[in-house]
């Protein structure tokens, strides 16, 4: 039988049962015995607990050195991330601090809106984020966090920032980013804002021409460009031929 870590303090109901008792009940392996009897974190996973943010579950799970894999590792700070649980996400990374997490963590903090956990991830981690971190903070209007994320990250946007900026009316957002950013809108930042309703957005929109037109839209017409040059230049030549 293994006992509960002496380090780790008893359970709130066995230390109201053993407080006012004397003798052998209060001392040596009787309070231990009783809370192996009431402890069921035996029965949690270090998952289950910081999917739900016990962070007391899981100090009794790593007292027991409870295992987690690599994968469930970036599944829980995932969550906790989303949830903005920085008590679950110190813990974890400090149980397994060998462990590699995927940027998606960073990106659903943004995603999520706390900016906090997006700033201590930053600064304690190493995994970083991706583009899609400042498109989904523009997407929801927090131009807090798209603004430390610019001034802070490498990563930057997509286009996506200011189409989905538009599709939820966030105005302020669209400015910051036309002001600030150099990747535009696609012509679907338009599209969103009539099909939302959002009026304000579409005048914004025309009046600014922020539109950019797609990569492969730009190469498509410039191998247009290139080919109708070449055949008005054969048309030339030809033409200078038969009147030769």
């Amino acid at each position: 039988m293994t006992f509960p870590d002496p380090s780790m303090p008893l359970l709130t109901s066995v230390d109201v049962v053993v407080r006012d008792k004397t003798g052998a009940l209060a001392s040596g392996l009787v309070p231990e015995l009783i809370e192996r009897f009431v402890d069921c974190s035996a029965r949690w996973s270090v998952v289950q607990a910081a999917c739900v943010g016990h962070v007391h579950l899981l100090a009794r799970l790593g007292a027991r050195n409870a295992p987690i894999s690599e994968r469930q590792m970036d599944w829980a700070m995932r969550v906790a991330a989303d949830r903005g649980d920085l008590a679950v996400l110190r813990w974890l990374s400090a149980y397994r601090p060998q462990f590699k997490i995927s940027t998606s963590v960073m990106d659903s903090a943004a995603f999520a809106g706390h900016l906090q956990v997006v700033q201590w991830l930053h600064y304690n981690r190493s995994e970083g984020c991706t583009a899609h971190a400042m498109d989904s903070a523009a997407a929801c209007g927090r131009v807090d966090i798209v603004r430390w994320l610019h001034e802070n990250r490498s990563e930057g946007c997509t286009t996506a920032a200011m189409d989905t900026a538009a599709a939820g009316g966030h105005l302020k957002m669209l400015q910051w980013l036309d002001a600030n950013r150099k990747e535009g809108c696609s012509s679907v930042a338009v599209d969103f804002a009539i099909l939302n309703g959002h009026t304000h957005i579409v005048k914004w929109l025309s009046e600014h021409r922020c539109f950019r037109e797609s990569r492969a839209i730009r190469q498509e017409s410039k191998a247009k460009c290139c080919s109708q040059k070449k055949c008005m230049d054969a048309k030339h030549r030809k033409q200078q031929l038969v009147r030769a």
